[in-house]
């Protein structure tokens, strides 16, 4: 092997690595496989986007819809329009709240949001992680429902 060669091949581990040791983390004891399963049996669709962000310094931990999901504009039932992202970083520890309304996107069509943080399992330590779920169409629950839901899938996942 020549020296170039080991030196391209060292820089491609460190990029990983550093990539790696950047990219989203849930906390210890929380299973990713776990909770993407059931956020998706409680209220997956094809129109939801769940995310979730440490309250403390706003770094996204964990997503769960694809990109366009969770990037889409969509009416908060208070006249403004925004995305579950950045909804999620103007909530960072603040009380949970859930609303829902029309989404004006199609006849029929409604909007649920669930906000807050998520709820600590009984003898897990403290996380301090607020997350934001949204449903949109047609099918969509209610934000209280979503709330419920989806803590009911935090709690399988391990927190």
């Amino acid at each position: 092997m020549t020296r170039p060669t080991i030196l391209r091949g060292a820089l491609v581990v460190l990029a990983v690595a550093g990539l790696a040791a950047c990219s989203p983390k849930l906390p210890d004891g929380v299973d990713d496989t776990v909770l993407a399963q059931s956020i998706g049996r409680q209220i997956g669709s094809a129109s939801t986007c769940v995310v979730i962000a440490d309250a403390a310094n706003g770094r996204m931990v964990w997503r769960g819809g694809g990109y366009i999901t969770c990037a889409r504009n969509l009416p908060t039932c208070d006249g403004v329009v925004t995305t579950a992202e950045k909804l999620l970083q103007d909530n960072l520890g603040k009380p949970a709240r859930f609303f829902s309304c029309d989404s004006g996107t199609a006849p029929g069509a409604t909007v649920g949001w669930a906000i807050g943080p998520v709820p600590t399992g009984e003898g897990k330590p403290a996380r301090n992680l607020t997350y934001v779920a949204v449903m949109e169409g047609d099918r969509a629950l209610p934000g209280l429902e979503i709330k419920d839901r989806v803590e009911q899938a935090f709690k399988k996942a391990g927190f």
